[in-house]
């Protein structure tokens, strides 16, 4: 089983480099963070180890690491009038592996709709989800791999389309290093259904993740390489400056984790391909910056965070599970 995982896993990896990447994805809101603790931690954390289901939404291998049967609900409030709610359950198979559910929904609320003349023609709704079944397993006690099949939705008025998707990622950790390493391939499929006739990719990204604690402080320390199939100067957004130290940042996720107690923590994050995205003339850094903390006992988490996802406004996170 370890050699065929692997094998998906590295075909996965290969398949963007064969395919073309310059079209626009549809489904862009599968970019949006699930878990208030990766949110805090700059939007996409694959790393870090925690009894919490939301994790596996951004690296379905991290599933092993929840304890026991768990229900996770989350909110997120995105732009005016639009935001995103999100349960999860997670639960027990045999004694190395786990099955877990979840179904994310991004509503964009009524709309005005109008003719070419500008003319009111009556209000249509606007929405996106995704259902997942996720699957993970430990190959030994430092080893654990994971799987996501993704059922995607989206309906804009008269308009909708249909897609499959497919997560895979590995996780590997030294407990006595405290050192936790992760590779992650998301978003792999396509569509079924397509809006208007045009079959457009999902939005695939393959990432890399360490996360280190600190022997001798309470701290916890991650970095994460996003988009590593990208790297020329017209795939990123805003990339005025085309210098190989500028194009290299765009991958980079760093955050940091401070625990003051037992079962609280308090986190932050920059996000540089973000904050490239989202800056205005001013160049304020302040736009991949992220923050958030939390409480995490025995039998209950509860998570916030604070970020910016669009240019238009900031998001704040908050995520709430119990254990059963």
């Amino acid at each position: 089983m370890r050699r065929i995982f692997l094998a998906c896993l590295i075909s996965a990896c290969s398949l963007p480099f064969l395919c073309a990447q310059d079209a626009d994805a549809v489904f862009q809101f599968l970019q949006l963070p699930a878990s208030s603790h990766a949110a805090a931690l700059g939007g996409d954390n694959v790393s870090i180890l925690e009894d919490d289901v939301e994790l596996a939404y951004h690296n379905p291998a991290l599933l092993t690491n929840v304890g026991g049967r768990m229900l996770s609900l989350g909110y997120m409030n995105y732009l005016q009038r639009t935001h995103t709610m999100g349960a999860s359950y997670a639960m027990p198979v045999g004694d190395r592996s786990m099955l877990g559910f979840k179904a994310q929904y991004l509503d964009f609320g009524a709309m005005k709709h109008t003719d070419t003349g500008g003319n009111v023609m009556g209000d249509f709704t606007a929405k996106d989800m995704v259902m997942m079944t996720m699957y993970s397993f430990d190959f030994s006690d430092r080893l654990s791999g994971g799987v996501s099949g993704k059922f995607i939705y989206s309906n804009y008025g008269q308009l909708s389309s249909l897609a499959l998707g497919v997560d895979l990622g590995l996780n590997y950790y030294d407990a006595d290093k405290m050192l936790s390493l992760s590779v992650v391939a998301r978003n792999l499929g396509g569509q079924v259904k397509a809006y208007d006739d045009l079959q457009e990719p999902l939005p695939f990204n393959l990432l890399v993740g360490v996360s280190k604690g600190l022997a001798h402080a309470p701290v916890r320390l991650s970095l994460t390489l996003t988009d590593l199939h990208r790297w020329r100067a017209e795939d990123f957004y805003h990339s005025g400056d085309a210098s190989w130290k500028s194009l290299l940042l765009k991958h980079f996720i760093i955050g940091a984790d401070l625990f003051p107690t037992a079962s609280t923590y308090v986190s932050i994050g920059y996000n540089f391909l973000r904050h490239d995205q989202l800056k205005n003339e001013a160049r304020r850094s302040i736009e991949g910056l992220s923050v958030g903390g939390g409480i995490q006992t025995q039998r209950m988490r509860i998570g916030v965070s604070y970020g910016k996802y669009h240019v238009a406004a900031s998001s704040l996170m908050m995520n709430f599970a119990v254990a059963l």
